[in-house]
């Protein structure tokens, strides 16, 4: 009995600790966000690049956060030290300060050298996100195992990352326009290498069971006989778990549901040409643009809020429908900035605030509904598959929308101080952007409704999904 008691003791122990361990990792992708404007300040200035040029270095920077997949194979099947994310989330510490440390001393050499190190900055960051993810399935089935209402706690645990995440973005885009004014763009880049100590410290906190060598005959036959017995119990073994993934790839609602991801995510926003529009036409200053990242926090944060009591109730796709109309109708707005006829009415700043903030809350209204599909049409013990291809095709979108940014900024002839023909570019991208809208029209409505039909299909053993399991506990529970 006190062998018992004591086991529940470190495994209450071992949740708390990976708790702390997961909102530690959120907390520190929010802050990150410090040195977004002192990289675009220090490639406009420093190293003089144009627009175009500008929204090609972002490009690259999102390249790490698209093979966030390979990411997870390396977790689950080349474990350092005997260690899946410990060892991982070290590595991530030494990889992202060692990068800031070099690209500081040495970012007065050849751009490409900046940008290599900027990228492994990016890796380390999109890596760390990864394990923080796997921590959080590896807590959804602590509480599966201790017969608590997997699904509350486990929405619990999202909600508190994202919103711990959210505190970590306020802070900086609060004061990182006050830090590039008062300090040099390097000591920006010190703080950001020295953020990093958050994952060394969840890397201490986490508690994970270290994995035995399998040298021995011995320990060989026991991983056989387990595997074994995880198959008459109804699990998967490798091999079947490959053709789960086969058959989750080809199953017609993920295929729907990800290239509705890419199709909204490949929206252009004129991102680049508008930053230096805003910074070398309008004059407005870092702690401006500040100002307007916190304010556009703040909005994501209150249409999260409305989303979670209010809209969540209604059709994906009229929220779809309702976002895409809105945005085309602010696309005016930013024409109306770039044509200055509303200057006479409201300033430069207050509008470029209301836009922007606008812009990234409607956004993140549009992203939800699909989040809630992705779990919906996740089937069981392939939730972190279903959630990386989301991700691929997220950021592939993002990539695709970057080069259409890139391609019109050089057709339109948009440069430091050319911003001519900029609302031309802000109407052509405001018609490409209705093209999402008409695709989702054009889906079935089943596709966005929680019914049989939109179950994964599967050929051979089922794939059971999150909803079926659900209704399969309850059905016990009424038995019993």
């Amino acid at each position: 009995m006190e062998e018992e008691n004591e086991n529940t003791s470190k495994k209450a122990i071992k949740m708390k600790r990976n708790k702390l361990s997961i909102l530690l990792i959120g907390f520190y992708a929010g802050l990150c966000v410090i040195s977004d404007l002192a990289v675009k300040y220090y490639f406009k200035d420093k190293k003089k690049v144009e627009t175009a040029n500008l929204t090609e270095i972002l490009i690259i920077f999102k390249i790490p956060y698209m093979i966030k997949p390979l990411y997870g194979l390396l977790l689950d099947f080349f474990p350092i030290f005997g260690y899946k994310k410990k060892s991982y989330l070290f590595i991530c510490f030494i990889v992202n300060i060692l990068s800031w440390y070099i690209f500081i001393i040495s970012n007065d050499r050849h751009m490409l050298f900046s940008i290599i190190c900027l990228l492994f900055v990016n890796i380390s960051l999109s890596f760390s996100t990864v394990i923080g993810s796997a921590i959080q399935v590896d807590l959804s089935k602590m509480y599966e195992n201790e017969k608590s209402n997997i699904g509350e706690k486990t929405s619990q645990l999202m909600s508190e990352y994202f919103i711990i995440k959210s505190v970590g973005t306020l802070l900086p885009s609060y004061f990182k326009g006050f830090l590039i004014e008062k300090y040099t763009n390097d000591i920006i880049f010190y703080i950001s290498g020295l953020i990093s100590l958050f994952i060394l410290i969840s890397g201490f906190i986490l508690v994970e069971e270290k994995i035995p060598e399998n040298s021995d005959n011995k320990n060989k036959k026991e991983i056989s006989n387990t595997l074994l017995d995880k198959e008459k119990e109804g699990g998967k073994s490798e091999e079947n778990k490959t053709t789960q993934i086969l058959n989750l790839i080809k199953n017609r609602n993920i295929i729907l549901l990800l290239s509705l991801i890419f199709i909204l995510e490949a929206s252009p926003f004129c991102v680049s040409p508008l930053f230096y529009y805003e910074t070398n036409f309008l004059n407005l200053n870092p702690q401006d643009l500040s100002y307007v990242d916190f304010l556009s926090q703040i909005a994501i944060i209150i249409v999260i809020y409305i989303y979670k009591n209010l809209c969540f109730k209604y059709n994906f796709k009229a929220i779809t429908f309702f976002v895409r109309i809105f945005q085309f109708g602010l696309f005016f707005l930013i024409y109306l900035l770039i044509t200055r006829i509303t200057q006479k009415y409201i300033n430069d700043f207050y509008l470029v605030m209301i836009t922007m903030s606008l812009h990234e809350g409607f956004n993140s209204l549009g992203r939800l509904p699909y989040s809630l599909l992705a779990i919906q049409f996740s089937p069981l013990n392939l939730e972190a598959t279903t959630y990386s291809l989301c991700t691929f095709s997220s950021y592939l979108g993002n990539i695709f929308a970057d080069y259409i940014d890139y391609f019109l900024a050089v057709y339109f002839k948009i440069s430091h101080y050319n911003f001519e023909n900029l609302g031309i570019l802000v109407i052509v991208e405001n018609i490409i952007n209705l093209i999402p809208l008409f695709y989702t029209l054009a889906l079935p409505n089943r596709f966005f409704f929680k019914n049989k039909e939109n179950l994964p299909e599967t050929s051979g053993k089922e794939l059971i999904t999150l909803e079926d399991k659900k209704k399969i506990e309850n059905a016990n529970k009424n038995k019993n």
